[in-house]
């Protein structure tokens, strides 16, 4: 199975449209958001998303409440909250924006996760660590780095693909 995995788009339309495409392009089936969509209006670009979506709140997401209720009404199999601990393909997956530091490290260092995954430092991160795939996309939005990336994770290979968005 391929999973997109995008962070901290940041109202960024332009990069949220083109990494929407890349990913239906790529036929991937779930996307993995970590976290600082920001304002709700850009909720309504993910119509065009043809993947469920499992998203953490990130430090920057107002209106949590709206944030979940527009993901839901976009597919009721979508999921947010704060962490998400979920098993897709028979790997355990923990999710989380990153700027709980603390139980980031929990996660990784658990022994309970195949692969974690989080955003919020706008760094890109792909490394194991004990046995463990610890993914950032690094920033959907490129304005901390100038650099604006997803990735897609092949799940039956545990094979990541960085795309840099232009």
């Amino acid at each position: 199975m391929k999973i997109g995995i995008m962070s901290d788009t940041h109202d960024y339309l332009p990069n949220i449209r083109k990494a929407i495409e890349i990913f239906n392009k790529e036929n991937v089936e779930t996307v993995i958001h970590c976290g600082d969509f920001v304002s709700l209006f850009v909720i309504k670009e993910f119509e065009n998303l043809d993947a469920n979506i499992i998203a953490t709140y990130g430090n920057n997401d107002g209106e949590r409440c709206k944030l979940k209720e527009w993901l839901k009404e976009i597919n009721e199999d979508n999921i947010i909250d704060d962490f998400v601990s979920i098993e897709i393909d028979g790997l355990k997956f923990f999710i989380t924006h990153g700027h709980h530091k603390s139980v980031l490290d929990l996660a990784i260092d658990s022994g309970l996760y195949d692969v974690v995954i989080y955003g919020h430092t706008h760094e890109r991160v792909f490394k194991e660590v004990n046995n463990v795939l610890v993914i950032n996309p690094g920033e959907c939005c490129g304005y901390l780095t100038d650099i604006a990336t997803i990735g897609i994770l092949d799940t039956e290979k545990k094979e990541y693909k960085e795309i840099i968005i232009e």
